[in-house]
């Protein structure tokens, strides 16, 4: 118990150490502050390049909102689900290939994914239509050195732009104030067997009917014209290969992608259809970042590409680094020296109950106990004395621990003393009659020196002794004092 208790001990001072030196070395990290390098378009973070007012402004704005931390599967098994799947930015956890094909069965149902990026996940850009949609990005060097918060650096040179055409996202919005850096939606037409071709670069339509006259020398003497003499040449159409994009649908959606802004060669807002879904593209972050939202009508255009009525609207913040495979205990201490302090102990513990189930030494043999104890070996020798009838025995081994006690308590020299001076110093102790005492002595020892006794003489003297031991208060350990 005492080992254990030690051990207790060691490991709360080692525990208390640990804490003082992590404590007293910890230096609070400065936050760096959010850059159009590496953004976190997370609507938790209230930086320049978080999300969290478009959050805020849907959710006071009576709008049904949530921040969706589990994968897109779950999206196909909730009751009453969302009707708008946001993600914003590049995300800090990719897709895998089921998460593609789970998000995009999960459109094709009658979702709508909001993708908002300059450069978003390649397998999401795909439409059931016959077209191939891209985006092209503007990144520049200025990336790493423009001031995310800074408007001015932000929108240096970049004109506003105007609705293309009047639609359910365009309503209510004169213009919208996209950075220096959108990206470009472009889009492809497939045809001839898979292969795509620009819109511009597609031939002109052919003229639908190519009407041949009849020869001008008419003979009025002849029968009219059959029928088919007037000759009418269609024209043979090159035959266009439609090829789906996505596997989700059976065949391909005949409408094309919409464009809703546009300006400076750039496409800002697209959406194109997917199964009885769509996907909603929007090139420019900024335009729903906390520090370009603000600006001219871009809260209004944010609100617009994800109305939904009464239904939810989820913004994807589980590949953003939230969500179940996190680990939340060390995502609420995250920056602290709590974490470090936690690892430390839980490595100090594992290294003593690894250490207490090794051997760092020779073996060493166990001690066997003594299985007689105490009573056990009085009683045998008693019982070893009476059958050999050695008396003379017993009186030696009870005589000599009677004179040993005696003297030190009387305070005499146990071998130099002789018994008669003993009886005389008991019986000034004790009230005893001398003589009868120093008898007693003399008869036990005359017994040690060889004289002949039997087991009453014996006894006797035993009972004599003890006598004297009671009344000079010579207790045994275990007995009562009479």
């Amino acid at each position: 118990m005492k080992q254990k208790l030690l051990i207790f001990t060691f490991l709360i001072l080692i525990g208390v150490l640990l804490v003082g030196l992590n404590a007293a070395s910890y230096t609070q990290k400065e936050k760096v502050p959010d850059s159009e390098f590496n953004p976190n378009r997370s609507t938790f973070n209230s930086g320049a390049t978080g999300t969290q007012a478009f959050y805020t402004l849907l959710s006071e704005t009576g709008r049904k909102t949530v921040r969706w931390q589990e994968p897109p599967a779950a999206l196909l098994t909730v009751k009453n689900g969302p009707a708008v799947f946001v993600v914003t930015g590049t995300v800090k956890r990719e897709f895998t290939e089921p998460e593609i094909e789970e998000l995009l069965r999960w459109v094709s149902n009658g979702g709508r994914l909001v993708l908002i990026d300059r450069s978003p996940v390649t397998e999401l850009l795909t439409t059931t239509a016959n077209w191939q949609v891209s985006i092209k990005g503007n990144e520049t060097p200025e990336l790493f050195t423009v001031d995310a918060s800074d408007t001015k650096q932000m929108t240096a040179e970049t004109t506003a732009m105007k609705p293309a055409q009047p639609t359910i996202y365009t309503q209510g919005v004169n213009a919208v104030q996209p950075s220096r850096f959108a990206g470009s939606i472009m889009f492809e037409r497939f045809i001839d067997n898979g292969t795509s071709k620009k819109v511009e670069d597609l031939p002109p339509p052919p003229k639908a009917i190519k009407r041949v006259d009849p020869p001008d020398e008419i003979r009025f003497d002849a029968p009219p014209p059959k029928r088919s003499d007037r000759i009418y040449e269609m024209p043979s159409p090159t035959p266009v290969q439609l090829t789906p994009i996505g596997d989700t649908v059976e065949s391909p959606s005949q409408m094309a992608p919409v464009v809703h802004f546009s300006g400076a060669d750039k496409n800002l807002v697209v959406n194109m259809p997917f199964g009885e879904g769509e996907i909603v593209l929007l090139s420019d972050p900024y335009i729903v970042s906390n520090s370009g939202i603000s600006l001219v009508d871009n809260a209004q255009l944010a609100i617009n590409i994800v109305a939904a009525g009464d239904r939810v609207i989820a913004f994807d913040e589980y590949h953003q680094g939230y969500g179940k495979d996190t680990n939340r205990f060390l995502q609420f201490f995250a920056g602290t020296p709590v974490v470090a302090i936690f690892l430390q102990l839980a490595l100090f513990i594992g290294l003593v109950f690894f250490s207490q189930s090794r051997r760092f030494a020779r073996p060493v043999p166990e001690p066997e106990p003594d299985r007689l104890s105490k009573l056990e070996y009085v009683s045998a020798m008693a019982e070893l004395q009476q059958r050999t009838r050695a008396f003379d025995l017993a009186i030696e081994n009870i005589y000599n621990e009677f004179r040993r006690r005696v003297t030190r308590l009387l305070g005499l020299d146990n071998f130099k003393t002789k018994s008669n001076e003993i009886a005389r110093a008991i019986s000034e102790r004790a009230g005893l009659d001398a003589s009868s005492t120093a008898a007693t002595l003399h008869e036990c020892e005359e017994i040690i020196r060889g004289a002949s006794t039997n087991k009453k003489q014996v006894l006797r003297l035993v009972g004599e002794l003890r006598a004297v031991e009671q009344k000079l208060g010579l207790v045994r350990a275990g007995r009562t004092k009479i």
